[in-house]
Formats: structure tokens, C-alpha cells, sequence
């Protein structure tokens, strides 16, 4: 025998809903910025890595040199 379900919805205020709901954002937002501040290199760790170019502006018919 197969069953027929039937779902109803309904809205139940919760009194400390607005509190934790204000906990939750304040949480979040002080997450994200502990995370962005891990990501963000400083700016002297930005460049260590790079190789030296001789010449920025070059002319436009001058070989790339590979």
C-alpha cells in the first residue's frame, strides 16, 4: 500500500530570534575578516618570488627574448 504524504508549513515566531540571528551575523562578519586578513600577504612577501625585467617598455618590434 502506498502512502499519500501531505507537508504543511507553518510560522512560529521565536522570541530571542532576532538576538541570535544578530549573534550569527556578528559571528560571520568577524570570521570573514579573520580570513581575509590570513590571506592578504604583506607587501614585501608580495615580490620575493619575482624575476627582474631589464625593460618595462619596450618597442613593439623588438623580439621577445624566451
Amino acid at each position: 500500500m502506498k502512502r499519500e504524504w501531505q507537508v504543511r508549513h507553518a510560522v512560529a515566531e521565536c522570541p530571542d530570534g532576532q538576538r541570535r540571528w544578530d549573534y550569527a551575523y556578528q559571528f560571520l562578519l568577524r570570521w570573514m575578516m579573520e580570513q581575509t586578513a590570513e590571506q592578504q600577504p604583506s607587501q614585501e612577501n608580495e615580490h620575493e618570488n619575482r624575476s627582474i625585467c631589464t625593460s618595462i617598455d619596450q618597442s613593439p618590434n623588438a623580439k621577445p627574448k624566451h
